[in-house]
């Protein structure tokens, strides 16, 4: 259950022009398609959270739910459509979402397991590494495979995005351009379990794809003390396909320490790990990096979110929210924040749209699956 505190506004450390503040609200409906605003006003609203290993007898015996990586909000059933980021049996949920007099809730209603329909390799569709996802117009779902390698194998999960209908079967894996592909040597392309993270949908129904960290040709990966120079790709329609089309560069702000909280988790600096479409133009990034404690005892979460404009062959950004000024307002088992790592359009409330994410809780019973929503204006 959410801690409903007293409505005291908060200030984030960008400007006091953004308030997060607690709202009431009733009545939820579909979810907005998209928002004008390139620097919306975000408005705290309510959370949902359920320890690692919680049962959902409606999923059906030995169901294995957890680890959201990504979220789409699915028109057709007028649910939620999330990735699991887990590669034995890659799967997708549907999730009901609910929020009515301050009260968040969220439950997985089915899971499908992904299969490879004709000429695609079957591992490419059931081993997959699945961070995001975005709902197309069709009904169908694009996903994207971040790029990894197997201990176990000779193949190469490189970068792709799986292209898949609403009941599992991948028809197409549509690869990024060569510069993106990995090598045995690691000497170029995406870096192993950090590639791409991020996915997003823009009106015109284009996606975008994001880097959690730089290429290995690109440069460093992110640290306390740099940022590292991060990349953004498109997809354009092409017939009943996508095509890669226009690159920008996205620069991922340095590691953010804390006090007690001084050095980054294995793989934990900072990276970019969600995108959201507001127009062709302007989007939301969230970042995310994980720290441990001094005495190596605890682990904290550092999130933060971006209001992103691209402009010539740049992805231009300015903090739009630091989930630390958003912390006093949640319960106690977020006291050092989670995983979050998905974010998409959450339900209309009240004629206002609103945000959604959500936290990976890796299948680990330290950590937690948490929902928190946003209104915006």
């Amino acid at each position: 259950m959410p801690n409903m505190r007293e409505c005291r506004p908060v200030l984030s450390s960008f400007s006091v022009a953004l308030l997060v503040a607690l709202t009431v609200a009733c009545g939820s409906k579909a979810p907005a398609a998209f928002v004008q605003n390139p620097f919306p006003l975000l408005t705290w609203m309510g959370e949902s959270t359920k320890p690692a290993g919680t049962v959902y007898p409606q999923l059906g015996p030995g169901a294995k739910f957890g680890s959201i990586s990504g979220l789409a909000p699915d028109a057709v059933t007028k649910q939620w459509v999330g990735v699991i980021d887990e590669r034995d049996h890659s799967r997708v949920a549907w999730l009901a979402v609910n929020y009515t007099g301050r009260t968040l809730e969220v439950a997985p209603t089915k899971m499908v397991e992904l299969r490879a329909g004709s000429g695609v390799p079957g591992y490419r569709a059931t081993e997959a590494d699945l961070e995001g996802i975005v709902a197309l117009k069709d009904g169908t779902f694009l996903a994207s495979e971040e790029g990894h390698f197997s201990d176990g194998r000779q193949e190469t999960w490189n970068p792709a995005l799986l292209h898949f209908t609403r009941e599992g079967l991948v028809t197409e894996v549509i690869d990024f351009p060569e510069e993106y592909r990995m090598t045995r040597d690691r000497t170029r392309g995406v870096r192993n379990n950090l590639g791409f993270e991020a996915l997003a949908l823009t009106p015109r129904g284009h996606v975008i794809a994001g880097l959690e960290q730089p290429l290995i040709q690109d440069g460093n990966t992110t640290s306390s003390e740099r940022p590292g120079s991060g990349r953004l790709v498109e997809f354009e329609p092409n017939g009943k396909s996508f095509k890669a089309a226009s690159q920008w560069r996205y620069m991922i702000s340095p590691t953010p320490l804390m006090d007690n909280f001084e050095q980054p988790c294995p793989d934990g600096d900072n990276g970019l790990v969600e995108l959201l479409g507001l127009s062709e133009t302007t989007l939301i990034s969230m970042e995310r990096a994980c720290l441990l404690s001094n005495d190596k005892q605890f682990v904290a979460n550092a999130i933060r979110m971006y209001s992103v404009t691209l402009s010539g062959s740049e992805a231009r950004k300015r903090l739009l929210l630091d989930f630390n000024d958003v912390q006093p307002r949640l319960s106690a088992a977020l006291s050092r924040l989670d995983n979050f790592e998905g974010m998409t359009f959450g339900p209309i409330v009240d004629g206002r749209p609103t945000i959604l994410v959500v936290s990976d809780d890796n299948f680990r019973s330290t950590q937690k699956t948490s929902f928190l929503l946003f209104g915006m204006r």
